[in-house]
């Protein structure tokens, strides 16, 4: 039976609150994380127009994980946005990806992880701090996910 993880030491859960309110509270995250989204969204139409896109569940929100389990942080996956059916070229993908990385940018999410790259099988994600995350993808669906990572509410800053 596996143990829960230790509590994150007292040092190092001050320093995480600390860094947390040096953020934008979750509310201005998920504003921001939003706009990136829909200039995602925005720019994929330019490329391929007439994509009908889709929301396929409400945002999921969260207590945070450590090293910030001890304040009183929270964090927002919000609703995946899906283009299904979508017929998106490598040069069409080339130039979503493009914009996807200048939009999470905006965000400071510029850490690139590449988890598929092939033809027609495309799944990307762009990270920064405290998890924040925008992930594109392209199987014959468009995709984007997104997360605000970990965020003080307006009501504990």
């Amino acid at each position: 039976m596996s143990q829960p993880d230790p509590p994150t030491p007292t040092t190092t859960a001050a320093q995480a609150l600390d860094q947390l309110k040096s953020l934008p509270s979750l509310e201005d995250t998920k504003t921001q994380l939003q706009g990136v989204v829909d200039e995602i969204k925005d720019a994929a139409n330019r490329v391929v127009p007439d994509l009908g896109w889709q929301t396929l569940h409400g945002e999921t929100a969260g207590n945070c994980q450590a090293p910030f389990e001890q304040t009183d942080g929270k964090r927002l996956f919000l609703p995946d946005e899906v283009a299904p059916g979508a017929d998106v070229s490598e040069e069409d993908w080339a130039a979503i990806l493009s914009a996807a990385r200048a939009a999470a940018a905006k965000l400071d999410a510029t850490d690139v992880q590449v988890m598929q790259d092939g033809p027609r099988n495309h799944d990307v994600g762009f990270y920064g701090p405290t998890g924040i995350f925008v992930k594109v993808g392209y199987q014959g669906n468009l995709t984007i996910a997104s997360y605000t990572g970990c965020r003080l509410p307006n009501s504990a800053k």
